[in-house]
């Protein structure tokens, strides 16, 4: 079965093209036939090299969404004689991709990374006020009109059926990974006598919670150090600098983020998930803390088993978390590495998922 995974962007994201680019090493890897695409601009110029990338041929006014999603599935009808099926990446309130899932004779299914409703209502403004009444209509007919819908998480899967009255037989999950070379297990650890705890996002959201975390220093005395790479409210900001053990490190490259992980001990995931209607999530920053060593503390359930030491799902305390801190201290990064290879590296998710999408094809 001959699959192409395909995502339009139009402005760039680190974490969607890296998702793509390992899962296409992966593949390759495994020998599958599968390929991987991401649709972008003529003029786009970040990874402007790699196989992934798919340019427009044509010149895309820079307000044209429109013009440059026909671009796309132009593009895509183009690939129907290639392969048996097609993976999407799905796009909100979109009635090209509608039209698109009508058109073509070959099957989709449509991969979905959010609840898609709950985080429209959640922006409150006017624009996503009609972005959501128009994902209501066009995006249920989608769901349904498509060969299988894909849910980075059960409980996305969940809520894409329950939008379409539960008529979607085959569950589908593929979880987000991370890509693990040769030489990944060979880890660095500089942890030193005082907890260093990181904390990661480009920008820091009211669902990331992290007005939450600032919130509860007041209430503890213990000696740690809290990373905080990321840009941050000025709310947020004003707190976190009346606290001599918070580092606010703003936005950092790879390479010296990687230098405070060899310092850390833990890294927190998100915590208040809640505000855009969710409960579950499956991060790439969770899996880049896992697989760089860290054991992660999370306000959210993840794909793991409960019985997985290195996930906790807990409150959003200082001191709970200083107490986790201090309780995973005498795992080595390399072993939390590898404990955590089975569930978050990409090369083992695209086999699995490859098998049961051929399953469901059959």
């Amino acid at each position: 079965m001959r699959v192409l995974h395909a995502a339009p962007m139009r402005q760039i994201s680190s974490g969607i093209i890296n998702q793509m680019k390992w899962e296409h090493d992966a593949a390759q890897d495994l020998n599958l036939p599968w390929e991987v695409k991401i649709f972008v601009p003529n003029d786009f110029k970040f990874y402007a090299d790699s196989i992934i990338i798919e340019k427009s041929n044509k010149d895309i006014k820079i307000n044209s969404n429109f013009q440059f999603r026909r671009e796309y599935y132009d593009w895509l009808l183009k690939q129907e004689s290639q392969f048996d099926c097609f993976v999407l990446r799905y796009n909100n309130f979109d009635f090209q991709q509608l039209s698109f899932i009508r058109k073509i004779k070959k099957p989709v299914y449509l991969i979905h990374h959010t609840l898609e409703l709950p985080e429209l209502k959640s922006e409150k403004t006017i624009k996503s006020s009609i972005q959501y009444i128009l994902e209501q209509f066009i995006g249920k007919y989608s769901i349904k009109l498509a060969k299988g819908n894909i849910g980075v998480t059960n409980e996305i899967f969940e809520y894409e059926n329950a939008r379409v009255n539960y008529i979607l037989k085959n569950k589908l999950i593929y979880p987000n990974g991370i890509f693990y070379g040769d030489n990944d297990l060979d880890i660095v650890d500089e942890r030193g006598a005082i907890p260093e705890i990181v904390f990661i996002a480009s920008f820091f959201y009211e669902w990331h919670g992290l007005d939450l975390l600032l919130n509860d220093l007041k209430n503890s005395q213990e000696k740690f150090v809290l990373h905080i790479i990321g840009d941050i409210t000025e709310s947020d900001r004003s707190i976190a600098c009346r606290d001599s053990r918070v580092i606010l490190h703003g936005h950092l490259d790879e390479e010296q983020i990687q230098e405070i992980l060899k310092k850390s001990w833990i890294g927190l995931a998100s915590f208040a998930l809640y505000r855009k209607g969710m409960k579950e999530a499956c991060t790439l920053k969770v899996r880049e803390y896992l697989k760089s060593g860290l054991p992660v503390y999370s306000g959210h359930d993840d794909i793991f088993a409960e019985s997985f030491l290195y996930y906790y799902k807990g409150d959003v305390l200082i001191s709970s978390i200083v107490e986790y801190a201090k309780k995973m201290r005498v795992h080595s990064k390399n072993d939390v590495s590898e404990s955590s290879k089975r569930y978050i590296s990409k090369k083992n998710l695209v086999n699995v998922f490859y098998t049961k999408l051929s399953r469901v094809f059959l």
